[in-house]
């Protein structure tokens, strides 16, 4: 591993990709991985799954946490604000 990281930090500017690159890159291999599943033995297709669910909760988790977060702060500036006279 260590070798692999000092690999790509010594070549040159031209051959180093950028962020935009590298996720076209994953998100490449991730589609070829994807049109490949239905001939999939049964372990990639628990793995896929396994990593999909674990994905749709992280976003569940966050969009749940963000809903409760807006809610509560107009609740608790409501509070604090007082009364309107």
């Amino acid at each position: 591993m260590k070798h692999y990281i000092l690999s790509i930090c010594s070549l040159p500017a031209s051959r180093r990709m950028d962020a935009g690159e590298q996720t076209l890159t994953l998100l490449s291999r991730v589609w070829v991985k994807l049109q490949n599943l239905p001939s999939a033995n049964g372990i990639d297709l628990g793995a896929f799954f396994v990593l999909l669910t674990f994905i749709l909760m992280v976003v569940a988790i966050a969009v749940v946490t963000c809903l409760s977060c807006c809610c509560c702060c107009r609740c608790c500036k409501a509070k604090m604000k007082g009364p309107n006279i």
